[in-house]
């Protein structure tokens, strides 16, 4: 039975701009983990990802505030990043242990997502390839500057996005002309 996510996750033109936004493979070390850590420092949450979303897992390109070995990627099914990519809005929850959304998710026990609010991560075309997102073990209202602060470095993330896109682009066309 498909789940109303579904269809927007993979959808064949999100998917290929994602493939062509050479983030697949990426692990911190960059813009990225400098833009999470600033949201961690900003906010007080103790964990937070940046993912990208392909047909059937979301995987983290930068995570910080999990315990070592913990492999941060998980079917999409299984995690909350499905809804800001289906949607393309803003996902916010103070108690996922509670809220209809997300009771009884995987999330909640694998990654310790209890509070969570992800904005999603757009490429230059608008196609939302994954998730900029913070999360605590505890219930929690995130506040307005939480909110704020997430919202605003998660369009910085997307710019970091359409650039690496930009390049790899014109990296392309140099290689088909010959340069």
């Amino acid at each position: 039975m498909t789940v109303e996510w579904e269809p927007a996750v993979r959808n064949a033109g999100r998917l290929a701009a994602l493939e062509r936004s050479t983030l697949a493979g990426i692990a911190g070390g960059d813009a990225f983990d400098r833009l999470l850590e600033l949201a961690l420092a900003v906010t007080g949450a103790p964990r937070g990802v940046i993912t990208i979303v392909d047909a059937e897992r979301t995987v983290a390109i930068s995570g910080f505030g999990f315990p070592e070995g913990l492999e941060l990627a998980a079917p999409i099914a299984h995690s909350f990043c499905r809804f800001v990519v289906a949607s393309g809005h803003p996902f916010i929850v103070e108690e996922a242990t509670v809220d209809p959304r997300t009771v009884g998710d995987p999330a909640i026990e694998a990654f310790g997502a209890v509070a969570w609010i992800g904005y999603a991560i757009e490429d230059g075309a608008g196609f939302v390839l994954g998730t900029f997102c913070l999360m605590d073990s505890a219930p929690r209202t995130w506040s307005a500057l939480d909110i704020q602060t997430v919202a605003t470095l998660a369009r910085a993330a997307s710019s970091e996005v359409a650039l690496r896109c930009a390049r790899a682009e014109i990296a392309l066309l140099r290689r088909d002309a010959g340069l």
